[in-house]
């Protein structure tokens, strides 16, 4: 699915397009509609030589040798994030696709698949940025402000609204522990089980605290246990402070 740009610039302004959490939402749907545009042209063009009607390129014949090997093409993954296949690889663009739209169309959801984002420090930044705003009738400063975290006993499904608005922050899924359990009932770590090498944690609450006034961070009622050994799959940051292109798909 390919949101319209006029779409996209309609919703953002409902939803305050220079608020970070925006920007951050904007940047990220920029470079998905350069991925899909990618995969659109890459498979065109693919048709059009196997038929004949245009010639067979160097690049499109490494392309079609990828799919049939199931290896992601070298275009693709460019521009994109790592992953072991090809369809593994497709069906993450679906879903990193889907959880796009939702947010642009529906308004903010209730949690974030934060290892679906092409940049997830960009999206707790903003996140960061986003509550020292709100906050700063109490003086809070953002170089003053640090993120803390809590792993709730919740799962995905459990989710039915956002964090506290007296709390504030986000509530993310996606993270896993690297050779180590979690007890969900104690709200602790605990010995992975047998030939299980990662675990994949409860929806964790990252919000962000004052450390100037550390009397102003609130634990959030219900919470777990705080987390203490996280571990991201592998993503690509496409926004590096050292990028100078100012196109998205460069």
């Amino acid at each position: 699915m390919v949101i319209h740009s006029r779409l996209v610039k309609g919703q953002l302004q409902k939803m305050g397009p220079l608020q970070p959490m925006n920007i951050f939402l904007r940047q990220e749907l920029d470079r998905m509609q350069c991925v899909i545009s990618s995969v659109r042209s890459t498979l065109t063009d693919l048709r059009l030589a196997i038929d004949g009607t245009i010639i067979m390129s160097e690049d499109l014949r490494d392309a079609l040798n990828s799919m049939f090997d199931a290896r992601i093409l070298r275009l693709w993954l460019r521009l994109s994030w790592p992953s072991a296949t090809l369809g593994f690889w497709f069906s993450e663009l679906l879903e990193r696709n889907q959880q796009l739209s939702a947010w642009i169309s529906a308004g903010r959801p209730n949690q974030f698949w934060l290892t679906g984002f092409f940049n997830p420090q960009g999206f707790l930044t903003a996140m960061r940025q986003e509550t020292t705003r709100s906050n700063l009738s109490r003086g809070w400063a953002l170089d003053t402000v640090t993120l803390s975290n809590d792993v709730t006993k919740m799962m995905r499904e459990d989710v039915s609204a956002p964090p506290p608005e007296d709390v504030g922050g986000v509530f993310i899924y996606g993270l896993f522990l690297d050779g180590a359990g979690w007890d969900r009932r104690g709200a602790k770590l605990a010995e992975a089980p047998p030939k299980v090498l990662f675990t994949p944690l409860p929806v964790v609450h990252v919000f962000a605290v004052s450390s100037a006034n550390m009397a102003d961070s609130k634990r959030p009622p219900g919470g777990g246990g705080r987390s203490a050994c996280t571990r991201v799959p592998s993503t690509r940051s496409l926004y590096a402070p050292t990028r100078t292109s100012s196109s998205p798909c460069s």
